[in-house]
């Protein structure tokens, strides 16, 4: 009994300290931001953008002619042609629809393939931070719409600067600032000097 209980305490303990993990985090949309090429992924998206815009424009203008003759058809009295005109209105909002979807999509997949080799280099550059600074995980500290996920951390755990610096990014009207390593303990009885 007494090892059982022994082998317990031994399995409870080591399982506590395989548990405890070091984690940092970090802003991924402010790195991003300050990123170089994020103003020519802006520029390529805003054309690529305006090209599928231009077809859902089209489209749309179509549309309006085609609801223009209908009511001009309408008031002529001719309800035949007015439903025939109808029922073509119907297919072409539907292609509206359609094409106002796969725009959105094909900007979103364009702007994940701009972005992929930017996300790469932070990554690696995140990675080496969290290995220097000993983390074992790094968490983003906001989602997608801005909302912050990490309501609060230990002081030298953000390392998004961190990230900045070690990408090489200077900030402008910013010095670069000495990041601050996690914090760890001394033993017990030394000074500091």
């Amino acid at each position: 009994m007494k090892k059982l209980i022994i082998a317990l305490i031994v399995i409870a303990s080591t399982s506590s300290v395989s548990f405890a993990q070091n984690v940092g985090y970090a802003d991924i949309n402010a790195i991003l931001s300050v990123m170089p090429e994020q103003k020519k992924i802006n520029e390529d998206l805003q054309i690529y953008g305006t090209g599928l815009q231009k077809r859902v424009d089209d489209l749309k203008a179509q549309l309006e002619g085609l609801v223009k003759n209908f009511n001009e058809v309408l008031a002529a009295g001719d309800t035949a042609r007015a439903l025939q005109l109808q029922e073509k209105g119907l297919e072409e909002d539907k292609k509206l629809r359609e094409a106002a979807q796969a725009a959105e999509q094909q900007l979103a997949q364009k702007r994940n393939e701009l972005l992929q080799p930017v996300l790469d280099r932070i990554r690696s550059a995140m990675a080496a931070v969290a290995k220097k600074k000993g983390f074992d995980y790094v968490l983003n500290s906001v989602d997608g719409s801005g909302t912050s996920i990490v309501l609060w951390g230990p002081d030298g755990h953000d390392i998004t600067r961190a990230v900045v610096d070690e990408l090489g990014i200077k900030l402008e009207g910013a010095e670069s600032a000495p990041t601050q390593p996690a914090p760890t303990q001394e033993p017990a009885g030394k000074k500091k000097k």
